[in-house]
């Protein structure tokens, strides 16, 4: 297998849909039949309720097996009680309250901001794509995803002030040169989420494409606010395409994805 496709869902800003925005990518991959890992790095544990699993305690059953010494390359992948087109092409590395243990451990290890990498490059994961969900606080488990990822997704709240963009992109590329990392990843792109039907939130939203732009940055269409996301969260079956696929807003997930398929055409 060709080596994965790697993007961090990056954010400085908690609430903004990186959980929502990373299922939904991995579903629809799934159903085009390319193999998918999720890894959640975060500590709320929300992936396992989007997909109607409890979170697990043991750490060996979590992301947190990835940054053990001892791990064997024995990826504890989970997957979705929720029926897949592809059987089992989508699968999950589960995070949680664990994830926190992991933050304090991390920074007494020699090279910390590397230790997902060397996971990776010693043990291939089992997937074509893997998805990185990590804290919004940019804590030292974002500097490994960082470090891990060859692409970076920037998903963008309509709340998080236009500064925010900005300071996230500085932090990208300068923590890149600082970390030395060749080549570092690609911007793939950013992301306008939650965003409404409103006149103000239409143009918070061009604003936040203008700020991307200004940076090189490809910014996709807009994810738009729609309250059905909650709901299939709130009932385990996060897809909207499974919870109400007729929705319109399954659309707007498309040109992300067919921009990550293109990557894995150009690798192939």
């Amino acid at each position: 297998m060709a080596e994965a496709v790697v993007i961090w869902i990056a954010s400085n800003a908690g609430g903004v849909g990186k959980t929502t925005l990373s299922i939904h990518i991995g579903y629809r991959l799934a159903q085009h039949g390319v193999k998918t890992l999720l890894v959640d790095l975060d500590t709320n544990g929300s992936l396992a309720r989007f997909c109607g699993l409890e979170s697990p305690i043991d750490a060996e059953q979590t992301s947190a097996a990835l940054f053990s010494r001892q791990f064997n390359g024995n990826y504890p992948v989970a997957f979705p009680t929720w029926k897949q087109a592809a059987p089992e092409k989508f699968g999950l590395c589960l995070g949680g309250d664990i994830m926190v243990s992991v933050a304090l451990d991390l920074p007494a290890r020699t090279g910390r901001e590397y230790v997902l990498q060397k996971t990776f490059k010693k043990f291939p994961p089992p997937a074509e794509v893997i998805l990185l969900d990590s804290p919004a606080s940019l804590d030292v488990l974002s500097y490994c995803a960082l470090a891990a990822a060859t692409h970076i997704l920037i998903p963008s709240p309509m709340s998080i002030k236009i500064s925010g963009v900005d300071s996230l992109l500085q932090m990208i590329r300068s923590e890149s040169e600082e970390l030395n990392l060749i080549p570092p990843p690609q911007i793939l792109g950013g992301v306008p989420m939650k965003v409404a039907k409103n006149a103000d939130q239409q143009m918070f939203a061009t604003e936040i494409k203008d700020i991307f732009e200004d940076q090189d940055v490809h910014c996709f269409p807009a994810i738009r606010e729609n309250k059905h996301f909650e709901n299939a969260a709130n009932r385990g079956i996060a897809p909207l395409y499974l919870y109400r696929p007729g929705n319109e807003a399954c659309k707007d997930f498309e040109p992300i994805v067919d921009a990550i398929q293109s990557l894995l055409n150009k690798k192939n």
